[in-house]
């Protein structure tokens, strides 16, 4: 199996339903997505799913992983090997994610793009290489990079700290987030 190397963070939603478009999902689980990706493509993770997403966040804000970072993803066609596929439960075509969602990923997009060393621009909604509405037409382009404008992605460095200093700070960050990610999985 190939490596992984993010250049991508894609976000995406569970959408409607074949049955109806329109349908809300934002009651599907994890185990939900992961069986059907199981019926669909059959292709397991190092972690042992088959949800073809690196992340998967419900509507509690519950964010469990079900790829590796360093795993293929099963996500979105000719970037499965430069991106993390993010999913939020739900279909943003007919509603909104929840506050809990969206710090979930606030969360989870600011710790990525850290260990990544990736920029803003590096946030995008699946429709960005496909032909859907994913992450859902009632959300702009830029909906998942703006919630992180208001806040900074990096320290900025203090007056006369040094290099390690700040080095340390942001390991320490990284560590914390690690920490944080854990408890949600």
């Amino acid at each position: 199996m190939s490596t992984n190397k993010p250049q991508f963070l894609i976000v995406h939603h569970t959408g409607g339903t074949d049955a109806d478009p329109k349908a809300d999902t934002s009651h599907h689980t994890f185990d939900v997505v992961d069986g059907w990706h199981k019926k669909l493509w059959n292709f397991k993770s190092s972690l042992g799913h088959y949800i073809g997403y690196h992340y998967f966040i419900d509507k509690t804000g519950k964010v469990t992983q079900g790829r590796s970072d360093t795993d293929e993803g099963a996500h979105t066609k000719g970037k499965n090997l430069v991106s993390l596929g993010i999913c939020l439960a739900g279909n943003f075509d007919v509603t909104v994610p929840s506050k809990e969602q969206v710090a979930a990923l606030k969360t989870l997009l600011r710790a990525k793009m850290t260990q990544y060393a990736l920029s803003l621009d590096s946030i995008v909604p699946h429709r960005k290489f496909a032909v859907k509405s994913c992450y859902g037409s009632k959300l702009s382009d830029t909906w998942a990079k703006d919630l992180l404008k208001e806040i900074p992605v990096t320290p900025t460095p203090i007056q006369n700290e040094t290099n390690d200093s700040i080095k340390d700070e942001i390991r320490k960050k990284l560590s914390e987030v690690d920490v944080l990610v854990g408890k949600l999985k």
